[in-house]
Parts: C-alpha cells; structure tokens; sequence
C-alpha cells in the first residue's frame, strides 16, 4: 500500500510500504478521510512542542511512519479476539489512545493516567496511508447520516467536549475562548448548546472570526485590539469565568489576565515544552489551570452531535484533496492555513465509502 513516510523534520513523501496484517485483538481499516492535525504537522515540521524529542529520537534510527489519528474507515479484517459489535465492512473511527490495561493505573481504573499508552499515529503507524492498524476494541462505529468528512474531523470535537467537562461549565457561566481557529470554534459551539451564558472569543483572522459568530458567540474581537478590556467592559469588571486558551505560546499571560478570580483557564493549545507561565499572578488569584484529556469516551455522543446537527464540523471543511499521494499537499495547507485561505485542516479522500458500499 502506499503511505506517508518521514526521512526527516520537513521531509515527508507518500512511498510504499507493506499492508498492515491484524493480530489478535487489532483491526485493519480502509482509510476513506484522513485530515492532519496541527499538532501533527508542527512535529513533522521539525518545531520543539511537546513530544518532539521522542520523534526526533525515532527518526535518529530511520525513517518513520508518523501522523494520522483523525480519519474515518470501513473495517476491512479483524483478528483473533476483536471485541463484540464490530463487524468487516463497518464504518468506522478510532479513538486516538488505547491504554495499556495492564498497569498499576490501568489496574486502578485511572486508564488516563496509563504511563505508556498506544498513541495512533505517535507510538505507531496512523491513518496517513491507503490501510491503517489499531486496536480493535479503539473503534468507533459512525452512524447513519455522517460522512466520513464529518467523521474524520470528530476527534478535535471530542476533545472540546472533554475540555468543557474538565472545566465545568455551570449555567450561566461566561467563557472566553482565545483563538478562533477549529479548536476555537467548536469550543463555541458546544458552549453554545451547553451551560455557557455569555460566549466570547477573540481570534486575528477576520474570516474566523466570522465563523465564529456564525457558531454563536455573543461577543468577537479582534486579537489585535485590547481583549482584556472588552472582557471586562462585558463582565462587569469581573473577568470571564471560564478562560479557554486555544491560540498557542504567547496567550496563558492574556487568559490569566482575562479570567476572574478563582476562575478555570483550561489549555487547549499544545504548548512548548518550557512555555511560561505567569504563576504569581495564578496563585494570588485562586486560578484553577486543567488540560482535558484525550477525546476517548465521548466519540460516540460526539458523532451523535453531529448526526443531529447540533454541531457543525462541515463549516470548518474547506479544502478537500482526492488520493494519497496529496497528504504532503494537505500537510503543507494546514500548516499555513492563512496563506492557502483555508479554515481547518485539509482532509483527503481517498475512496468514497457509499459507493464502496
């Protein structure tokens, strides 16, 4: 089959490799939709965000089948011992991380806190490629009326959703959302159909911005500007209840400004290693700072979100690729959605699964 292979920070190509074969326990899916993360495509970059010394270390032994956690796919075999209620020709998702089970935590029913759990597309090879290989008890069945488009952007709606869990939303709490990219404007979304009263967000790009509006915020301001104030103008002073920091390094100082006393920030954003932090400020005001954690365990409501049209995935689509061969071209977009004007990652079909059918 043919799949995306690392030579190096910067250096990606599709080549061919060998088809995956399902061991006990694992599943071989068809790749329909895949689109890249930022994450994703900052670490292929070569750029010194969390977990760059552990691809660096990989690629010092030769090239590396890297990236691929956000797709959609139709079972295609299933090993010795897959769990009951997967079936060959479902269509299918994956949660990205799959605990041990086996260790201490895992034994404790703690299985986020597992200390080696296998990462799709980071501890081994994900969906950038024509077949992928996961653990068949990670599948996710996508329901009647979701396309795989809708699918493979569900794992970035997961994580929004356990962002709002982690900082427990009370009704009527006002929240803020810096960044008004696809973390940000699904984080809209959900605050809008969830307990959030007052819904503010604050991004540079004016086409975001806009989409973010559309998402249902009360209130947009431009990043440029002074977002401190207008929160505070709009809070009474007080501050935002909820802060949620999904712009990246350089916007915790803002959030901890933004957020009121003994308020939640919760980090969206993957940061650098040493990012800093303004931790005076956080323990002289009471700030509670979380980090949700993976999407797993609420894949299945999310897809019924999007099933029922109460979340809109489709308004962050907008570049569409067709084959394999166009993943360096869809990397290369979502990196730098600002040049190629696009709102979200570029996903790229590789067979339509209705007329697979």
């Amino acid at each position: 089959m043919r799949a995306l292979v690392l030579r190096g920070f910067g250096d990606a190509a599709v080549e061919e490799v060998p088809d995956p074969v399902a061991g006990p326990g694992e599943a071989v899916v068809d790749v329909a939709c895949v689109q890249p993360s930022v994450t994703e495509c900052m670490l292929l970059a070569g750029e010194p965000i969390a977990m760059h010394t552990v691809l660096a270390a990989r690629l010092a032994e030769g090239p590396v089948r890297f990236g691929g956690h956000e797709f959609a796919g139709v079972v295609r075999a299933l090993g010795p011992g897959a769990p009951d209620g997967i079936r060959v020709g479902d269509r299918v998702t994956a949660v990205e991380t799959a605990p041990c089970g086996r260790c201490a935590a895992c034994r404790a029913s703690h299985p986020h806190a597992c200390p080696s759990p296998a990462v799709l597309g980071f501890t081994g090879p994900g969906a950038f490629a024509e077949q992928v290989l996961v653990p068949a008890r990670t599948l996710v069945r996508v329901p009647d009326g979701v396309t795989a488009a809708q699918a493979a952007a569900i794992q970035p709606l997961a994580g929004a959703l356990h962002g709002h869990a982690a900082a427990a939303v009370h009704p009527g709490d006002s929240v803020l959302i810096i960044g008004a990219g696809v973390m940000g404007v699904l984080h809209t979304q959900v605050a809008r159909h969830g307990n959030a009263g007052l819904v503010m967000v604050s991004g540079r790009s004016e086409a975001k911005r806009e989409l973010a509006g559309r998402a249902g915020a009360d209130l947009v301001m431009d990043a440029v500007g002074d977002v401190e104030a207008a929160v505070l103008a709009a809070t009474g002073g007080v501050g935002a209840d909820v802060v949620f920091e999904a712009a990246g390094a350089g916007t915790f100082e803002l959030a901890a400004r933004c957020v009121r006393r003994g308020g939640t920030i919760v980090m969206v954003s993957v940061l650098p290693d040493h990012a800093g932090a303004p931790l005076a400020r956080l323990r002289e005001r009471g700030i509670t700072v979380v980090h949700p954690r993976s999407g797993g365990g609420v894949f299945e409501h999310a897809l019924r979100l999007v099933a029922r049209g109460d979340v809109d995935v489709d308004c962050l689509i907008s570049h569409r690729l067709a084959g394999v061969e166009a993943l360096p071209e869809a990397l290369a977009i979502t990196r730098d959605k600002q040049r190629y004007g696009a709102l979200g990652p570029a996903q790229v079909d590789l067979f339509d699964w209705d007329r697979a059918a």
